[in-house]
């Protein structure tokens, strides 16, 4: 006889990220709120904004930490922190330490990917934003989303 682990799902707060605002409703407030975070990071780092039903973050959580020009991750690992925190959308964000705002074809790739993934368990993805020391770009204000 087989067995198989039993598990059980348990979110963990390892930190907090300040907000000036209660809900989002601009990508330059998730710029200004995460640039701690990110602010002369020497890789790209993925990540997971998420979001109740009046836009308001829930929760932060760090997807990937990748190289000086990538960084990628399954999608479920995109999902299952906005599935824990029992999120209504997501943003993505991702830094790009060379200072480029512009997303490259696989950023935009990726971001359709998670895109069919949140629709498919009724999460809405809002954006997906990235950042650099010293801007941001929203690929939804691009049309891109």
């Amino acid at each position: 006889m087989k067995t198989v682990k039993r598990v059980r799902l348990k979110q963990v707060c390892d930190g907090r990220i300040r907000f000036a605002v209660d809900r989002v409703s601009r990508p330059g407030e998730v710029y200004d709120a995460v640039m701690p975070y990110y602010k002369g990071a020497d890789r790209e780092i993925l990540s997971v904004l998420c979001l109740d039903a009046q836009n308001q973050p829930n929760s932060f959580n760090v997807a990937s930490i990748g190289a000086l020009n990538t960084t990628r991750t399954r999608p479920a690992e995109i999902l299952k922190a906005a599935i824990l925190s029992n999120a209504l959308g997501l943003i993505l964000i991702h830094n790009h330490p060379s200072g480029e705002l512009d997303p490259s074809p696989e950023d935009l790739e990726f971001t359709r990917a998670v895109q069919r993934a949140c629709e498919l368990v009724g999460i809405d993805l809002y954006d997906h934003v990235i950042v650099t020391d010293d801007g941001f770009t929203s690929l939804r204000e691009r049309g891109l989303l």
